[in-house]
């Protein structure tokens, strides 16, 4: 019932690509000065570009990874490069941001998955979905191990996302264990051992591996994830 890009999924692809900028956009302009008439007709442009400058600097990340250069974002989004340095003085400082955008988004996306859904069953069903739709797109953007694991070091954002996700499923995998629906066991071990499944590392490797659609490995990973729970 959850293969079908409807509902969740469908939402998720319609709106994702908005929120990418409004989380951090929302952040940025709620600081800015809107008293007077020029000052709004200023803070208006400086929205779209930073909503330029995030949508391509998101999309080329997770074309090709942290090789991007400020350069290709600016011709990406339209905007001279100068713009995005006088918002973002390094490389780092724009890959945080769209780092912390996503990450917000995926999180979002992740608590209307769960909140769709009264069994717990069918909620680890909608998550796994969810999360391997993204992983489909934003790989290279949404690690969800913990910082110490990461090679290279990872931000505040992975890790809060990393929570995120881990006290959802371990909140599933409690109410499934008192309806008797998934075996006996710590809840925070199994909900780590689902996300060892659900990393963006996984599902890339899933990828190379079997190929496919990404619903039919996402319907893997299903199963799998299930089984493991000993799901009834």
């Amino acid at each position: 019932r959850f293969i079908r890009r409807s509902g969740i999924l469908a939402a998720y692809s319609a709106r994702s690509h908005w929120r990418l900028c409004s989380s951090y956009e929302k952040e940025v302009t709620d600081r800015m000065d809107a008293t007077h008439p020029n000052e709004r007709r200023e803070r208006k442009d400086a929205q779209r570009n930073l909503e330029r400058v995030l949508s391509a600097a998101q999309e080329l990340l997770a074309e090709r990874g942290a090789d991007v250069t400020m350069e290709e974002v600016a011709r990406r989004a339209g905007v001279g490069v100068g713009t995005i340095y006088r918002r973002f003085p390094s490389k780092e400082q724009l890959f945080a941001a769209v780092s912390h955008a996503v990450c917000a988004d995926a999180q979002h996306c992740l608590q209307e998955a769960a909140q769709a859904e009264g069994d717990p069953l069918l909620k680890l069903r909608a998550l796994v979905l969810v999360q391997y739709h993204r992983c489909e797109g934003q790989a290279a953007l949404l690690e969800l191990r913990p910082p110490a694991e990461a090679a290279g070091g990872a931000t505040v954002f992975d890790q809060q996302l990393y929570d995120a996700f881990h006290a959802m499923l371990r909140q599933v995998i409690v109410d499934g264990q008192r309806q008797g629906r998934i075996r006996q066991g710590d809840p925070a071990m199994l909900a780590a051992l689902c996300l060892e499944v659900l990393s963006p590392r996984a599902f890339n490797n899933l990828t190379r591996v079997i190929g496919g659609r990404v619903e039919e490995i996402a319907e893997q990973a299903v199963h799998f994830v299930l089984g493991g729970l000993g799901a009834r």
